[in-house]
This record gives C-alpha cells, sequence and structure tokens, in this order.
C-alpha cells in the first residue's frame, strides 16, 4: 500500500474505534440511568408498599424515599410535603431540615393535583413559597395525588448538570408520585377505617355501660316503688282494715266512738290515695301522658324545691318514651339546682324545637362549678343514660360563680 492508502485505512479506524466507544459510553449512561430510575420506581412500588401493609410508619418510608431519590438522581436535595386540611407541611426531607408550612387553598390544591412534573416557573406561579431560600436553584415539582385530591409534592433539587434532570428524572417522578399517592392515600384509608373502628368500638363499650345502668336504675326503681308501697299506702290500708274491723264492733255497743274511727277511716283513705297519686306521679305522671311537655313541666315546675321560670312553647306531641326522656331530665337538672346551685339561685327551663331536634335548657344563676375537672355525678350519668336511650346527647356548661347550664338534644321527625 501507498502512503496515502495507509492514511486513509488509519482514519477509517480511529474514526470507528471513536464510535464504538462513544456508543458504549453512551450505552453504559443509558443503563445507569434506566438502573437507577428503576431503583426508585421499585422502591415505591415494592418496598414502600409493602412496608406501609406491614405496618412500617409513613414518615420512615417517606425519609426512606427522599433518600432513595437522591441517591438515584445524585441531587442535591430532595423533599416530599403532605398536604393536610389547607396546609402543605415537610414530612421528609434530605438532607434532613425545617421548612414553615405553607397555605395552599382548596383551588390550588385542585390545581395541583392535575398538574404535571414542573419547573421553577410553575413553582413561582402557583406555590412561591416552595422557592423560599433558593430562587435561583433548579427544581422539579411532582405533585403526589390520586382520584384528582392532592396529597402532597415532591420538590427535587440539583445543580449540577441542571439543564438534564428534567430529561432523567421527570418520568421517574411522575411514576414514583403515582405510587405514592396510591399508598398514602391507603393509609390515610386505613386510619380513618381505625378511628371510625375505635370510635364504634368506644360506642358499643358506653352503651352496654349505659345498658347495664339502665337496668340497674329499673331495679332501683322497681325496689323504691315496692318500698314506698310497703311504708305508705300499705301501712294505710292495714290500718283502715283495724279501723273498718273496730267500727263494725262498736257500732253498737259505743257509736261515738265508732263515729269517730268512720272519720279516721275518711282521712285514711284520702292520705292512701295522696300516696298512691304521688307514687304513680313519679313512675309515669299522669299529666304528662295527657298533656304532654307543655303541661306537665309548667305543673312540675311550680311545685318546692322544683320553682323555675318555664318556657315550653311550640312544643307538641312526641313519642311517650321522647317525653318521658325530657320530663325526668328537666326535673333532674332542677333537683340538682335544689341541692348545689345555692341559696337564691333562680331557675330557668325551657323547651323547644329547631333543625329536626327537640331542645330543652336548664340554666342556673348559682355558684357553679368547674365542669373541666369536675366528671359526671349519679344526676348527669342518669340524665346521659336517659337521653341515650332515644339518641340524644346531653352538654354541660359551668364555671364558678357564673351558674350552670345543662342542655340535651334528640333527634324528632318532623312530618
Amino acid at each position: 500500500m501507498d502512503a496515502s492508502t495507509l492514511i486513509l485505512v488509519g482514519l477509517l479506524a480511529v474514526v470507528l474505534l471513536a464510535s464504538v466507544v462513544y456508543s458504549l459510553r453512551t450505552s453504559s449512561a443509558r443503563r445507569r440511568h434506566q438502573g437507577a430510575s428503576l431503583s426508585a420506581i421499585d422502591f415505591a412500588r415494592g418496598s414502600f408498599a409493602s412496608q406501609l401493609t406491614r405496618g412500617v410508619p409513613l414518615n420512615e418510608l417517606l425519609l426512606q424515599l427522599v433518600e432513595a431519590l437522591r441517591d438515584t438522581f445524585r441531587l442535591d436535595s430532595a423533599e416530599l410535603w403532605l398536604c393536610e386540611g389547607d396546609e402543605l407541611t415537610l414530612a421528609a426531607a434530605e438532607p434532613a431540615g425545617e421548612r414553615n408550612a405553607i397555605a395552599i387553598s382548596p383551588a390550588e390544591q385542585s390545581i395541583a393535583a392535575n398538574a404535571r412534573v414542573s419547573s421553577s416557573a410553575w413553582a413561582r406561579v402557583w406555590l412561591p413559597e416552595l422557592l423560599d431560600g433558593r430562587l435561583n436553584a433548579n427544581i422539579r415539582v411532582a405533585p403526589i395525588s390520586h382520584g384528582g385530591q392532592l396529597f402532597g409534592v415532591i420538590v427535587a433539587e440539583r445543580a449540577r448538570k441542571p439543564e438534564s434532570l428534567a430529561a432523567e428524572a421527570d418520568e421517574t417522578l411522575e411514576e414514583v408520585t403515582r405510587e405514592v399517592g396510591v399508598g398514602v392515600n391507603k393509609a390515610r384509608l386505613d386510619a380513618a377505617l381505625e378511628r371510625s373502628l375505635d370510635q364504634l368500638r368506644h360506642q358499643a363499650d358506653e352503651l352496654q355501660a349505659s345498658r347495664g345502668r339502665l337496668v340497674a336504675a329499673a331495679d332501683d326503681e322497681r325496689r323504691r316503688i315496692e318500698r314506698d308501697l310497703h311504708d305508705g299506702a300499705q301501712q294505710h290500708l292495714v290500718a283502715m282494715a283495724i279501723k273498718a274491723r273496730l267500727i263494725e264492733q262498736l257500732t253498737g255497743s259505743d257509736p261515738t266512738r265508732a263515729m269517730q274511727l268512720t272519720n279516721q277511716l275518711q282521712q285514711d283513705a284520702a292520705a292512701a290515695l295522696d300516696e298512691l297519686r304521688s307514687l304513680a306521679h313519679g313512675i309515669y305522671p299522669p299529666l304528662l301522658s295527657s298533656g304532654g311537655l307543655s303541661m306537665a313541666l309548667p305543673s312540675a315546675s311550680r311545685r318546692p324545691p322544683l320553682s323555675a321560670k318555664v318556657h315550653v312553647n311550640g312544643v307538641g306531641r312526641y313519642p311517650a318514651e321522647v317525653e318521658s326522656a325530657v320530663y325526668f331530665c328537666c326535673l333532674e337538672a332542677l333537683q340538682n339546682v335544689a341541692k348545689y346551685a345555692g341559696e337564691g339561685a333562680e331557675a330557668a327551663l325551657q323547651v323547644w324545637t329547631e333543625n329536626g331536634k327537640l331542645l330543652f335548657e336548664v340554666s342556673d344563676s348559682g355558684v357553679g362549678f368547674d365542669a373541666r375537672e369536675a366528671g359526671d355525678g349519679v344526676g348527669l350519668t342518669n340524665m346521659r343514660d336517659r337521653l341515650g336511650a332515644v339518641g340524644g346527647t346531653l352538654t354541660v356548661e359551668s364555671a364558678l360563680r357564673k351558674g350552670t347550664r345543662i342542655r340535651g338534644a334528640i333527634p324528632i321527625n318532623q312530618k
């Protein structure tokens, strides 16, 4: 070969070698990039989901995620913010740091939830607080969402080779945020379900305890009725029977004495009748049955020591169990006023309907108590149980030297 041919062959060999080297380097870089991306995605798909299912705390997993993202793309920093209510708060960061919460309105949340992975320009318009302290930084902002709901954002920052960050990271960030969105949504649903189950368990325990107290109260009430009958009306009836026999014996021999016993017999009969009426009133007031709350409560509140200003206007008739619950709760509250409010305290009782509920309120101007520290006594517990049995609730407001306000509410069906 001549010299020119050798030179040409040498040049071709150099070009071929350079092409091979470039191809190998490009292929190697592509494989490293793909491997790094798969590493971050695999963590989000596999480790993140499986560890979350096993009960690993969400905050720990989010920290592992930002560490994986930082290592994968050699970021200067990686942050994950969570959306709670109307705020974004920093949940995990690598390197660790503290940043103020960012207010975000529902409209801004909707915009962010439907956005793609974006640059600093997008953040400057919609979330400018993300750029505090890094106005000139090169960042990528990836919203974490699921079902159109924003759960947070991932912020990736890198100064080295800023022009290639989007090409390297955006596809991976979209995949990661998709997986994390599903995971965070599941975690929040599980937490909400657990709270609901705890609440139901607590309500079931309260209901069981309330039923136990109601059964015990009913047993106590039966024993009280038996005792009152034995000590009251029964004694009057026994005395009447004895006097009736004496009258029979004395009618012929001592008419004057017989007449005296007859008068006493009439008085005993009247006393027995009063005892029975009082007992019946304590079991279920006849006036409540015939006239409802608007008649029974004013009548009961006029008897000492339960005197109170009563306002029962526009209240109709309701099921017997509802009227009974309101009636006896009001009487229990008024008895508490008489016992604990102090001398000279004034009481007021009001019953009304509002927003599908039958409401009552008993207030006084007495000495009051610290409602935050004082637990429910027997009276308040009885009231809560009575109202709870018909789906109602009881609230107590009181403060030292500022009186007490007891309010009950029962849902009613308005036609």
